[in-house]
């Protein structure tokens, strides 16, 4: 999961500056981190169902943030992603599409984009000490800070408070 994790913050990290690569860079990995976000969101599943049952129980703020933070993030990352491709130059006219409305899809993805750039900021925000723990698995082996065994951590299936 953390090398997972680790590509779609490397992949999103360039897609926020598209001059970087250039514009076909830019669409060819935004179709490319589709699948990959996909496959996030399975990993994730056992996660996700967890917490809906766990989510109107007394005193479990930090579960309702997180699961509305992650709610927000999945509509901006849909948003962006299909508006994303309605304004394609490079990678839809490849495909034998040609995009059309360029300039309300250019606005919605410009804008939606924005939010998604705060939105994820705020997941690995939230999410930071299961990166760290699983970050210091791979790196240190043994025990991290906290006391957790982290070698079995990494081992153990994936659950985000």
């Amino acid at each position: 999961m953390l090398v997972l994790d680790s590509i779609l913050f490397l992949s999103l990290a360039l897609l926020l500056e598209p001059r970087f690569g250039g514009l076909a860079l830019h669409e060819w990995i935004g179709l490319a981190i589709i699948p990959l976000i996909v496959v996030h969101i399975l990993f994730g599943w056992g996660w996700i169902a967890t917490s809906m049952v766990r989510l109107f129980r007394p005193g479990l703020w930090r579960l309702r943030v997180n699961a509305l933070l992650n709610l927000l993030l999945f509509v901006a990352l849909v948003v962006t992603c299909f508006s994303g491709v309605m304004t394609s130059f490079v990678a839809l006219p490849a495909l034998g599409i040609a995009p059309r409305n360029f300039e309300g899809w250019r606005i919605l993805h410009n804008r939606s984009e924005a939010y998604l750039e705060v939105l994820a900021a705020l997941h690995v925000a939230m999410n930071w000490s299961w990166i760290a723990n699983a970050v210091s698995g791979l790196v240190g082996g043994g025990s991290n800070r906290a006391g957790v065994d982290s070698t079995a951590a990494a081992k153990a299936p994936v659950s985000q408070p």
